[in-house]
């Protein structure tokens, strides 16, 4: 029997938290014994893990801290855990823990889109030394899996997409006038980029003034919030611009939005892009890493060069002064994401790959 265990730095709204939360449900419902390990911090994503998936917080107080590795150790042990699912950054402790357990086969799950482009010496060795380890690495799009096959030793690398789920919950409510509403996803910090989403919506709203951004995701309180709120009171958009912090109903938001919008220097697969489709939201998105999959002609949405502030402008003016051309957008991207995301199909597949290590 699979015995997984799915481990996450976080429970923090967030692409990778969120996908690791999705993943250890879904194969609660595929014959799965489902476990996930939050190793620093719980959050907001803790309560969106089904009753199935057996909870554990590790509480790491360091990257080596021995306590918390003993702890994670005896855990496996004790559940006879066969496959650990490692997301992101909880790679090195997964190592360490399969240094103990060599019979536990191990994955990587890499999220970071900019991994390519950005990754220093230091973290690129770490991670080669690591890679001996991995038995499989799950990439979220094909640029970071021919990364991967280039710089790593574990030469089982596999494209694996994000995807959605719905959520019940319906506690945020939009401010904003009805049937006006931009939605962006995303938590506040670079490489999302809300420098030149404000910059486009304040032309949009010079002409469109009924029309409202909203920005869901989370807030630190570093100076790049500090710069976007100057922004918003310099340029009296207080009464357009909205920040709501993370919020655990994204459904619900969706519902009450009528564009969708992702203006990030980089990205992996983002699961924003995914709950607008699903949502069946008209997007508009910058053109990195797998978005240009995604929306791959203008039937399916309006895809724009990154730190393209005009043309971000431009898409706005052409979704709000052409129901028609968004309605269609809309329905066309929602049916790809359904057809090609759903947890259906992924979720099979992992448990195919499952099957295979332990075999």
């Amino acid at each position: 029997m699979i015995r997984s265990l799915q481990i996450i730095d976080t429970l923090h709204i967030g692409g990778a938290e969120r996908m690791a939360v999705n993943v250890a449900n879904s194969l609660s419902r595929e014959n799965v014994e489902s476990h996930i390990c939050v190793t620093r911090a719980e959050g907001p994503l803790k309560i969106a893990l089904n009753k199935d998936v057996q909870y554990f917080f590790l509480g790491r107080k360091s990257t080596l801290d021995i306590k918390a590795l003993l702890n994670l150790r005896n855990y496996i042990k004790k559940h006879r855990i066969n496959i650990l699912h490692a997301h992101g950054t909880s790679f090195l402790l997964a190592v360490l823990v399969k240094v103990l357990r060599p019979k536990v086969k191990l994955i990587w799950h890499d999220h970071h889109g900019n991994r390519v482009h950005n990754t220093s010496t230091l973290k690129l060795m770490l991670l080669k030394l690591a890679s001996f380890k991995f038995n499989l690495i799950y990439c979220v799009n094909n640029e970071l899996k021919d990364w991967a096959l280039r710089k790593l030793y574990c030469k089982k690398v596999e494209f694996i997409p994000n995807y959605p789920t719905l959520n019940l919950n319906k506690s945020t409510v939009l401010k904003g006038k009805d049937g006006k509403r931009i939605l962006c996803l995303a938590n506040l910090r670079n490489p999302k980029n809300h420098q030149m989403l404000f910059f486009a919506f304040k032309k949009l709203v010079e002409e469109y003034k009924d029309w409202s951004l909203h920005c869901v995701g989370n807030i630190y309180d570093d100076d790049y919030y500090k710069n976007l709120k100057a922004f918003i009171m310099e340029n009296n958009l207080e009464k357009h611009i909205f920040l709501y912090g993370s919020k655990n109903d994204v459904s619900h938001i969706i519902e009450q939005s009528n564009i969708g919008v992702l203006s990030s220097t980089s990205e992996g697969l983002p699961m924003a892009l995914l709950e607008y489709g699903i949502g069946k939201l008209p997007v508009i998105t910058t053109n990195v890493g797998y978005c240009g999959k995604l929306i791959s002609d203008d039937s399916l949405g309006l895809l724009i060069e990154s730190e393209d502030k005009m043309a971000l402008y431009k898409g706005f003016k052409l979704y709000v002064s052409n129901f028609e051309y968004r309605k269609s957008c809309a329905e066309n991207f929602h049916k790809k994401t359904l057809s090609e995301f759903s947890e259906t199909i992924v979720s099979k597949t992992i448990v195919k790959d499952y099957n295979f290590l332990i075999a």
